[in-house]
């Protein structure tokens, strides 16, 4: 039953792919011609997207060994049952304030998956609270998505060029002039959608207290709930004496520096004052100093006292990794051994622990990546729209449905734009357009990652919390269906401004 349940996203992920191995053999593919697929090339595929995707196979994993590390510290611990404990009577405030600040944070930084961090420790709190997997589900990734649907500062690399560095936004790459020119429709659907989702959130809770229907705990180790003995029963322990306040600080300046070092400030903003500060910090120099006829200033490790490959804040997510974050949650582990007072064999003991734990999600993730190496690829996809626009022009809901399939097969957000947007976009006859394919496909991109199989945050909360996927779609949908209709509705708003 538990394996069940792990891979029951892997089952259907297999069925989509083995969707895109047929398609190939009857649609053409991005030269022309029937390109199909071969059985040999998908396993390929499924390799090559370690290598391709390596970096974020990597944050993953390391992400979840964060958390094993910090089950080992008594000082988390407390920080846990602490923030717990005084949210007693006010439960429901939590969710809805976790709700409300992971979306903004999404919506204001775009940092997604680099949110990712921050997400098991809230779902800890709400299941100690007494709530289910799914309003942990909903507070956390579901609130983020939202917030990226309602997206104000959404960047990603620029899609025209594989290797670029800098960074765009769904308005700019349209050719608006400014990234507020779609403001208004972002703040709507941000207000309409974090607010349907707290609603929604809330409703599931008052189910399970009227008894409609079960309340299911996670029963994962993971995540810290109550300690237990062998037999199963509560084990009182006195954290009196440990000091929580040290974990909280790191983990509010790991926020900012995340948020420091990965949102685009040059690109997004014009804002070079990280870089010029970069510029200066890494040129320093010792000044001249003759020891026996050499001077310092000439060799390079005084040239350049800080390490280049550092990049300034503002660009740690030029190179299109996440490797400046594994560096700092290596970096907070390292002083988590200090602070908490934990053997570093017990820290690395948990850190190994956790990671296992978060294999099972990478199996599946790859399987995502998978898919998405075999369509983009192929190029099929730009075989549709090509066909689509030929055959219905500029049509929105076309579009949409096109936008939808594309967020489904496309599980990196480059790629979407990449092999999805920027087609649609250059086939539209009618430049008044930009503007609402922008919103549309923002928005859509959004909703599917709620839902869809392909979704890289739903996949590891699915496969962390051990929550079927036929179960999450069961619990979803309805929400799913307003929000669709929301969005829409706002489109349709937005065409006639």
């Amino acid at each position: 039953m538990k394996t069940k349940k792990k891979y029951g996203l892997f089952s259907v992920l297999l069925v989509i792919l083995l969707i895109v191995v047929v398609a190939t053999y009857f649609i053409d593919g991005r030269d022309g011609s029937v390109s199909y697929l071969a059985i040999g090339d998908v396993f390929l595929n499924y390799v090559q997207s370690i290598y391709y995707f390596f970096d974020t196979i990597i944050f993953i994993l390391v992400v979840g060994g964060l958390y094993g590390a910090l089950n080992k510290s008594s000082s988390y611990k407390k920080l846990v049952t602490s923030i717990a404990t005084k949210m007693e009577g006010k439960e429901k405030l939590f969710v809805v304030v976790s709700t409300i600040v992971f979306a903004l944070l999404a919506s204001l930084t775009g940092l997604n998956v680099i949110l990712l961090i921050f997400i098991p420790f809230v779902v800890s709190i709400i299941l100690l609270l007494g709530f289910d997997k799914l309003v942990a589900l909903s507070s956390t990734v579901v609130a983020v998505l939202v917030g990226f649907i309602g997206g104000i500062f959404i960047t990603f690399r620029d899609a025209s060029n594989q290797y670029a560095t800098s960074y765009t936004t769904f308005d700019k790459l349209v050719g608006l002039e400014s990234d507020y020119g779609n403001i208004f429709p972002k703040i709507l659907l941000l207000v309409i959608a974090v607010g349907l989702l707290i609603f929604y959130t809330l409703k599931h809770i008052k189910k399970i207290e009227d008894g409609e229907i079960k309340n299911e705990l996670s029963n994962n180790d993971v995540f810290f709930i109550e300690p237990r003995d062998k037999s199963g029963k509560k084990v009182k322990v006195d954290y009196s004496k440990k000091k929580s306040w040290p974990i909280m600080v790191m983990g509010a300046i790991l926020l900012v520096l995340l948020v420091l070092g990965f949102m685009p400030w040059n690109s997004l903003f014009g804002i070079e004052v990280f870089n010029d500060f970069h510029t200066w910090l890494t040129e320093l120099t010792i000044p001249k100093f003759n020891l026996f006829g050499h001077k310092f200033s000439e060799y390079p490790v005084f040239t350049s006292l800080i390490s280049a490959n550092f990049s300034a804040f503002g660009e740690w997510g030029s190179l299109g990794t996440y490797m400046m974050a594994v560096v700092l949650i290596a970096l907070f582990i390292f002083i988590l051994k200090f602070v908490s007072r934990v053997k570093f064999s017990e820290l690395m003991d948990g850190f190994i622990y956790g990671v296992k734990k978060m294999v099972p999600a990478v199996m599946i993730v790859m399987l995502a990546y998978t898919v998405l190496v075999c369509v983009y690829n192929n190029g099929m996809v730009e075989t549709i729209i090509s066909n689509a626009a030929d055959s219905f022009g500029d049509n929105v809901i076309i579009g949409a449905l096109i936008a939808m399939v594309g967020g489904i097969l496309h599980v990196d957000v480059y790629y979407t734009v990449a092999g999805v947007f920027t087609p649609i976009v250059t086939s539209l006859t009618d430049e008044a357009n930009l503007s609402v394919y922008a919103v549309m496909f923002q928005s859509l991109y959004g909703l599917v990652q709620i839902v869809g199989p392909t979704s890289l945050l739903l996949i590891v909360g699915l496969s962390y919390l051990e929550v079927p996927y036929g179960k999450w779609l069961k619990y979803i949908w309805r929400f799913i269906l307003i929000l669709l209709i929301v969005i829409l509705i706002v489109l349709m708003i937005v065409s006639l401004l």
